[in-house]
């Protein structure tokens, strides 16, 4: 190379590089206070920390599975309930060797992130023909643009390095037939995979995209047949030699293999638990035509937003206003687009962003979608508001085309770019929130429940700790993470999925026990095996729990079954209520009832169509009318037996008690009916 020509590109890469450190400097560290707040909250960000842990510990022998973590012990496959991070630890794995605290890896690891999604972004703009200016800048947006920073919460869609550089080599491939670069894509979308599902998931829709875009150019702007490009590509693989031929098969083989090992404890999750997420919780967190407007967190553009858009559910997930500058550029690349050297490039990129967002979008209640959710992978993919963070690399595309016209048009564009286009990307990325918590919180909570421990804890112990001051994640999170550090299980837990039938507030209610130990002997279908649920009481070690029946070391308390159908309204009117007795315990008032069954069915305490039988009650004031609603639920402990009676606890809430009024108790059918709707008086309680 050139003397000169060697210090131009030099030149050209200590300006990216200084381009990049500007933006992390006054984004992430700025957001961050250094290494003061710990991205997200007490609540993902330390799930996806305790996964990155698990990781380290198993390379170091101090834990025993990647895949069956010590949480919902003793429940398999738990990993598979959310992301594993696999792609990415290989970071958090350096950061942890030369830190103590699980803690400040994680924030060295989450900032790295930034730096992964620059390169690879920049390396993949350049590829499509983007010069270094116009790359950086794209590079940029894909790193630092407003989505990314109100997801920072979810570390789990950090890592996107493999967003950019599986679609440039897969776009690359599609005009060029060089099987090579389909080998190169495929690796990046795998590893893709293992750094985060989700992001994994969008990869491949981004690619699935790109090959109907594909066949579209050929079709319209080529005027070709439309089977022409697959007469293409088999033309081309017939002229490789058997031994490239061989090399192509391989690698993509293992590229399949190492998918299938990835995805085998997801599908046993499926299997098991019919892991699979119903149409109503997906509609909700698709994207609407406003959500692609809001940025809450954005001082710039929170206030004109801020009393619109009030009816869109999960708002929190629907952050997905790129910001006016992406905007702006990116329509203007599309404009001037079509003049580009690469129409292929243009027009296959071009019509992925738009095709995605048609295709996903919820219009007053329809969407494209509903016909594809039913895939086997994207029945699992909740979030589909989260397919910005995928979408801004085409955004990034078309700003990259705005910027070198600008420069190739007029002979000021490049002082354009430099001394207005970018100040106003960097003042837009930075001027906005992240959802953040303080690295003191995570300790300090870590320290009080590491003080109810045990000194002694027995290798085979599971530990149970009880709800203490919420919220309820929080508290499981702190479970999970002390019984980590002491190499024990527990049957605490908190993740993306939880078994069918888990409580997830209950407090000191030391009823959870036996119906988690119940719950678990009726997934293995051992019900009825005494020796078993003696065998897994002994190990279990509970902490913090109020009214422990002794009892229930020596004899199955009750069953826990899940129904598979809905029950009909004869059935529940074989229930009556007894009413037992009121008690203050530690300053809150449990009241003893009973549930009584003279019907020949069991009602089953859990269910797997997602309409669990549950309680409820209300109360009353002096007068009989409502003071409050029938708001407050708790489930069965467990089965009403066929014939007999199942005794509750409830605990009441002092803040809802009426004096001088009553309380009411009912059963609801989630989804299908109230009880007393159907014939089955309400328990009515005196309360004085």
């Amino acid at each position: 190379m050139p003397v000169a020509l060697y210090m131009k590109s030099r030149s050209y890469l200590l300006c990216v590089v200084a381009l990049f450190v500007c933006a992390f400097v006054a984004v992430p560290l700025r957001q961050l206070h250094g290494l003061a707040l710990m991205p997200g909250d007490i609540a993902d960000a330390r799930l996806n920390n305790y996964f990155l842990e698990n990781i380290y510990q198993f390379f170091f022998g101090e834990s025993e599975s990647l895949w069956q973590l010590g949480f919902f012990s003793p429940f398999p496959y738990v990993l598979g309930f959310s992301d594993n991070l696999f792609g990415s630890a290989p970071v958090y794995l350096l950061a942890r060797l030369f830190v103590a605290e699980p803690d400040t890896a994680f924030q060295l690891w989450f900032l790295f992130g930034y730096v992964a999604n620059f390169a690879a972004a920049y390396y993949a703009l350049r590829l499509l023909g983007g010069s270094p200016l116009a790359s950086s800048v794209g590079a940029l947006i894909f790193a630092f643009a407003l989505p990314t920073t109100a997801h920072a919460g979810h570390a789990q869609l950090h890592y996107r390095f493999g967003v950019p550089l599986a679609m440039a080599f897969f776009t690359l491939f599609l005009e060029q037939k060089k099987y090579r670069l389909l080998v190169i894509s495929g690796a990046w979308l795998v590893w893709q995979f293992y750094a985060g599902i989700y992001m994994g998931f969008f990869t491949l829709l981004l690619l699935a995209a790109t090959v109907c875009m594909h066949f579209v150019f050929s079709r319209c702007s080529l005027k070709q047949p439309f089977v022409q490009p697959i007469r293409e590509l088999n033309a081309q693989w017939q002229i490789q030699v058997r031994q490239d031929k061989w090399r192509i098969l391989l690698y993509l083989t293992g590229q399949l293999i190492a998918l299938v090992v990835l995805f085998y404890p997801y599908i046993q999750v499926s299997r098991l638990y019919g892991a699979v997420r119903s149409w109503g919780e997906i509609a909700s967190m698709l994207p609407r035509p406003q959500s692609y407007f809001l940025a809450d967190l954005s001082d710039f553009w929170s206030w004109p937003t801020a009393g619109l858009f009030a009816d869109i559910p999960m708002r929190h997930e629907h952050q997905m206003f790129m910001g006016a500058m992406p905007m702006l550029l990116a329509a203007m690349g599309f404009l001037v687009g079509a003049r580009s050297s690469n129409a292929h490039t243009f027009m296959v990129i071009a019509g992925v962003l738009f095709g995605l967002i048609a295709l996903t979008l919820n219009v007053g209640g329809f969407s494209f979608w509903y016909v594809l959710h039913q895939l086997p992978l994207a029945s699992a993919i909740r979030v589909m508001t989260r397919l910005d963070q995928v979408l801004l690399f085409p955004v990034a595309y078309m700003v990259v085309l705005a910027i070198d016209y600008l420069r190739d048009k007029w002979r000021w564009g490049g002082r354009l770019v430099m001394l207005v286009i970018l100040p106003l990307v960097f003042l837009e990325c930075a001027a906005t929130s992240m959802y953040v918590s303080h690295k003191s919180e995570w300790r300090d909570r870590l320290s009080l429940i590491e003080a109810t421990v045990p000194q002694e804890v027995n290798p085979d112990a599971i530990l149970f700790f009880a709800q203490r001051q919420g919220p309820y994640f929080a508290d499981e999170l702190d479970a999970m993470w002390v019984s980590l550090r002491h190499g024990a299980k527990t049957l605490n837990g908190y993740s993306g999925f939880v078994p069918p039938g888990y409580t997830l507030e209950y407090g000191k209610d030391c009823a959870e026990l036996p119906r988690r130990l119940a719950l678990f002997m009726s997934f293995v279908e051992k019900s009825d095996d005494e020796n078993a649920y003696l065998d897994f009481m002994s190990k279990v070690v509970p902490i913090g729990f109020e009214g422990c029946d002794p009892a229930w070391v020596t004899q199955i308390p009750g069953s826990f079954s899940l129904l598979g159908r809905r029950y009909t309204q004869e059935e529940i009117r074989k229930l009556d209520y007894r009413f037992g007795s009121i008690a203050r315990v530690e300053g809150q008032t449990i009241v003893y009832l009973s549930i009584h069954n003279t019907g020949d069915l069991t009602i089953a305490a859990g269910s797997r169509v997602n309409t669990p039988m549950r309680i409820s009650w209300r109360f009353l004031d002096s007068t009989g009318l409502p003071a409050s609603g029938w708001d407050t639920r708790m489930d069965l402990p467990f089965d009403i037996p066929a014939k007999g009676e199942l005794a509750v606890r409830l605990p009441i809430d002092s803040a809802m008690e009426i004096k001088g009024g009553s309380l009411q108790v009912s059963l609801v059918q989630e989804g299908v009916f109230w009880a007393h709707d159907i014939g089955v008086q309400p328990l009515t309680i005196p309360w004085q």
